[in-house]
């Protein structure tokens, strides 16, 4: 009877009587190592700050005219609102204080930047000017800065000496709205590279997008060997 359970068993079991091995099981999955995904880096903090690249002032008549080239060192980050302070100086000491209207800036962007033009005495008589810039708000900003061309420049007045020079200028934008303010702006610097005058102009965009082709008046100390020109949007 004994024999005939081990039989029995036998024939359930690989190896029933005698052995106490089993077979190993198949179909079972056999855990697998997990990938660990690599940590996505942090981005470094963009930096906020507005440097002055150079000055200067250009004096005609009763006329003065500040300037100075402002760069956004932000590469991700634009600001709005901008304003730039102006002191004109003689001899090192302030005369007048003008400001900028508030500008835009988008990353990365080189603009050049004036004042209204200043007919108040002492202005005139200033030969130098000190530049602090006061950002507005920061942020992502949509679209991209104003295209600005300029073209062969020709005096107007005095074009020997302290002076006005006219200045040809194609800006524009598809992003642009029809009525949107924008400054359209010239400096202008002598063979050496120092800015002796500049100027600027407003005008509410009259359309939707495109361009246009537009002179912008400056005031210089001295017929310029070369001009920089710059547009934005500002309020």
């Amino acid at each position: 009877m004994r024999r005939f359970l081990c039989g029995g068993v036998a024939a359930l079991l690989v190896g029933g009587c005698g052995s106490g091995s089993v077979a190993t099981p198949t179909g079972i999955a056999t855990p697998r190592a997990t990938a660990t995904p690599a940590p996505t880096p942090t981005p470094v903090p963009d930096v906020q700050r507005i440097d002055v690249v150079s000055t200067g002032v250009g004096t005609w008549q009763l006329v003065a005219v500040p300037v100075a080239v402002i760069h956004n060192a932000a590469t991700r980050t634009g600001v709005t609102g901008v304003v730039v302070h102006f002191t004109l100086t003689r001899g090192g000491k302030p005369l007048n204080q003008l400001e900028s209207p508030q500008l835009t800036l988008y990353p990365g962007q080189t603009l050049v930047v004036t004042s209204y033009q200043c007919t108040d005495y002492p202005c005139f008589t200033a030969d130098g000017v000190t530049v602090t810039v006061t950002p507005g708000a920061w942020a992502a900003l949509p679209g991209a800065p104003l295209t600005a061309t300029g073209g062969p420049f020709k005096c107007t007045r005095g074009c020997t000496s302290h002076g006005q020079w006219a200045v040809p200028i194609v800006v524009g934008s598809p992003q642009l709205l029809a009525n949107e303010q924008v400054d359209i702006i010239a400096s202008c610097a002598n063979a050496a590279g120092r800015i002796i005058g500049g100027g600027s102009r407003q005008l509410l965009w009259p359309q939707p997008g495109g361009s246009l082709n537009l002179d912008v008046p400056v005031i210089v100390n001295a017929p310029p060997t070369t001009c920089q020109v710059g547009a934005t949007t500002s309020n």
